[in-house]
């Protein structure tokens, strides 16, 4: 006899679902979660745990349409990464990428040769390990994630991670409300190792988030033809999966020493880590799933901002209302999975932009906006049009970061919403810039005044540290 869908909706081992998930039966961190040590017994399990639901801060509100101008009619899609500045064919003189690459080059021999505090060879060897330590596919391959749910007919197009879907147990994909399917993922999503989660229909605006190089076709499986650049998704219902990963602020705030030895190239390698794991858990259920890595889709700081994960800020990055912008990057992954769409915010934050200009102040290569007001810009070849926002100039960051310089991440450093989260005074400010914006100019100067952003004596390094004192993965008490 065939059994129902319901009989299988729960019938997983705690175990091998845990094991799906890459995380063992006694992953350190679920007790405190309200999970008992032997993880999830069910799907219904893990969907009731407190992590699943989204709360946003009372004083945050959901709003129809974002903080930031979205002219739709107008909007222009970008072409792809091989528009960006990280192209050398993208610049007016490709000579100019060149010369930028070996000025880097030259500078971490000679720094390494010196033994510079902070840019010796143990910091560059610790920045390397964390930069590049997550192995498998190449994050400049496109075509690596697009194999979606199947994998083994383009293997070429996978990183070779063993996975299980519900075809290979004998039942039926599972199958819940969007509801459902959303409380779900946000609890996978933190265990597997991201802040915070949101999800977009994708819909006439927001398809025009991805890349231009992406279309739809009627089809039941998207596929890739990387040797045309040609990359396609069915022409079915479809929702981005938003995720941000943290970043340590620990480690963040030697900025002048590779961010001490690169929180965020860590974050990175994380991410694409995540990534995979949120593409397997997808799958294993029964769903496909495009994208994710860090190479991206899409225009990521659109998709976090039409998520609610944040608002759009001066940096023209992505800031949330509870880890303010030490996290790196949104991934995106595609499914067809129904999720519950998660709103827009309104957090007071882009008006605290306004009068902040803290970051901007505090940019060591001045590519941050210093115009009060945002606008609308676009006009540089590697930027789109219709966002009113604030525009940085990427050159003007882009030589500074990899022109001789230590990587850099201070804007995200000095951000007034990047703090440690153990006083209550931090959230009573969040809460004054969200109702009160008149104390906008009045919060920045204290931010000053109590020397947030500040770095730390630039004598002593941080291979001087007890190594006890030092966070996990430099990942602090904060939210990060």
């Amino acid at each position: 006899m065939t059994k129902s869908k319901k009989e299988y909706h729960s019938t997983t081992s705690r175990r091998d679902f845990m094991k799906m998930l890459g995380v063992g039966a006694g992953a350190v961190g679920l007790g405190a979660a309200g999970v008992s040590a032997g993880g999830f017994k069910d799907l219904d399990e893990m969907m009731a745990s407190p992590l699943a639901e989204r709360h946003l801060p009372f004083w945050v509100k959901e709003v129809d349409e974002p903080t930031v101008k979205i002219d739709w009619d107008n909007f222009e899609m970008f072409p792809g990464p091989e528009g960006t500045l990280f192209n050398p064919a993208s610049w007016e003189n490709p000579k100019d990428y060149f010369d930028i690459y070996n000025r880097n080059i030259a500078s971490t021999k000679k720094n390494v040769q010196d033994n510079v505090p902070g840019l010796s060879l143990k910091d560059r060897a610790l920045a390397d390990a964390n930069c590049w330590g997550w192995g498998g596919r190449s994050g400049a391959d496109l075509s690596a994630p697009w194999a979606g749910a199947d994998v083994k007919a383009n293997p070429q197009w996978e990183h070779p991670t063993m996975y299980y879907t519900p075809e290979d147990y004998g039942v039926p994909k599972h199958e819940g409300t969007p509801e459902e399917n959303s409380r779900m993922l946000r609890t996978a999503g933190r265990i597997m190792g991201a802040a915070d989660m949101g999800f977009v229909k994708l819909d006439e605006k927001t398809k025009k988030l991805l890349w231009g190089k992406i279309t739809f076709e009627n089809v039941e499986k998207g596929y890739a033809e990387p040797e045309k650049n040609k990359f396609v998704l069915p022409d079915k219902d479809l929702w981005a999966v938003c995720s941000v990963i943290p970043q340590s602020l620990w480690m963040q705030q030697y900025t002048e020493r590779m961010s001490w030895a690169s929180s965020n190239t860590m974050s990175y390698s994380r991410a694409n880590i995540y990534a995979n794991r949120l593409s397997v858990f997808l799958r294993g259920l029964g769903y496909q799933a495009y994208g994710g890595n860090t190479e991206s889709i899409g225009r990521l700081v659109g998709f976090g901002v039409m998520s609610g994960m944040g608002e759009y800020g001066r940096a023209g990055i992505l800031v949330s209302p509870q880890y303010g912008t030490n996290i790196r990057t949104v991934l995106v992954t595609i499914t067809d999975m129904p999720m519950a769409v998660t709103k827009p915010i309104d957090a007071g934050i882009a008006k605290f932009c306004q009068a902040c200009k803290k970051c901007g102040e505090m940019c060591p290569s001045g590519a941050i906006s210093m115009e009060e007001k945002p606008f609308w810009g676009g006009d540089a070849a590697w930027q789109a049009k219709g966002i009113k926002g604030w525009y940085m100039d990427s050159k003007k960051c882009y030589d500074f970061m990899l022109g001789g310089e230590p990587d850099c991440s201070r804007c995200q450093t000095v951000c007034p919403f990047t703090k440690y989260d153990e006083a209550v005074l931090h959230d009573l400010i969040r809460i004054s810039i969200a109702k009160a914006p008149a104390l906008d100019s009045a919060i920045r100067k204290m931010d000053d005044v109590f020397g947030y952003g500040k770095e730390p004596d630039t004598k002593k390094t941080p291979w001087e540290i007890d190594p006890m004192d030092i966070p996990l993965y430099g990942l602090d008490n904060s939210r990060s």
